[in-house]
């Protein structure tokens, strides 16, 4: 009987372990929303790239080398010696484009684009973490750019009564928040925060959802090197946080902006209640302003938590 009753406590130990393991594993395990890594080949001589770049997850694209015939910019992959893989280009070419009437400057209208306007506002979560590689050329020169591009409706996002679609932006831009340029070919991360009050514009209105790099104002990502990104943003509750980390190769992440409403000294971004929800799509880089330039990307990876990135 003892050896019964020692059997089965040995049986149910077995067990609880067993399922204690699989609850480990499983909280280790990373499954990101979306990744991809560009090991494929699209040619920039290619009439129908939109075809590989749907087939590797992508809802569709628009560039000069797919169906669409124009954008005033080029979508292909190529392979990198530095990271030894191979890499999307973003090749684009404002200065090949027509001013839109009234405006003192071209830009260009071309994008990959994941989800769209039929889609389930939880496939760009509320909550949101993004993570690439990203690398400038050194000819290249930068005014500034929209790179990460959601919207809740389709693409691109509408503005009515006094809402917009998008909620927020992520772009690059040539300067800082000061007006001050870095190296020829740097960029600084751009931020743009719907409904955000920067306490520290009181004169400027314009500037005051426009969330700069506040913890490392004075340092761009330089041409000519990889660096890689790492982005959180948060509108699910009643203050929204954008957060953004950079690092080089074999170094440590350095936070470069940290903007948490009602936390963050002199700033405010309150989110309505209706508005705390996902979008439906992400296009990018979709325009880049005045000048022409080349980035590359590679392994660009959307999750719902910091855990699930690589």
């Amino acid at each position: 009987m003892r050896m019964k009753y020692a059997l089965a406590i040995m049986a149910l130990l077995y067990v609880c372990f067993a399922l204690k393991l699989r609850h480990v594993y499983a909280q280790d395990s990373k499954t990101p929303i979306f990744r991809d890594d560009f090991e494929y080949e699209v040619s920039r001589d290619a009439k129908n790239a939109e075809v590989t770049f749907r087939a590797h997850g992508w809802t569709d694209a628009k560039a000069n080398n797919t169906y669409f015939r124009r954008g005033a910019g080029y979508l292909y992959t190529q392979y990198d010696p530095i990271l030894k893989s191979r890499v999307l280009v973003m090749e684009s070419l404002p200065t090949q484009a027509p001013a839109p009437e009234g405006w003192r400057y071209a830009q260009t209208d071309y994008w990959l684009k994941y989800g769209g306007g039929d889609k389930p506002l939880t496939t760009i979560p509320a909550n949101v973490w993004f993570q690439f590689w990203t690398y400038a050329t050194p000819e290249s020169r930068f005014y500034r750019l929209k790179f990460l591009y959601p919207s809740r409706g389709s693409y691109p996002a509408s503005r009515r009564d006094g809402r917009t679609d998008y909620m927020w932006l992520l772009g690059f831009q040539g300067s800082d928040h000061t007006g001050s340029e870095g190296p020829p070919g740097s960029r600084f991360l751009a931020f743009e925060a719907w409904h955000a009050e920067r306490g520290d514009t009181p004169h400027d209105p314009s500037q005051r959802q426009r969330l700069f790099q506040n913890l490392a104002p004075r340092t761009p990502l330089l041409a000519g090197r990889w660096y890689q990104v790492k982005i959180h943003i948060d509108v699910s509750g009643e203050q929204g946080v954008y957060e953004a980390w950079v690092r080089e190769k074999d170094e440590q992440w350095k936070k470069v902006a940290e903007w948490k409403g009602a936390v963050t000294r002199d700033f405010f971004w309150p989110i309505p209640a209706e508005e705390r929800v996902g979008l439906r799509v992400l296009a990018m880089p979709t325009t880049v302003n005045a000048v022409d330039s080349k980035m590359y990307l590679d392994e660009f990876v959307m999750a719902s938590s910091e855990r699930d990135l690589p």
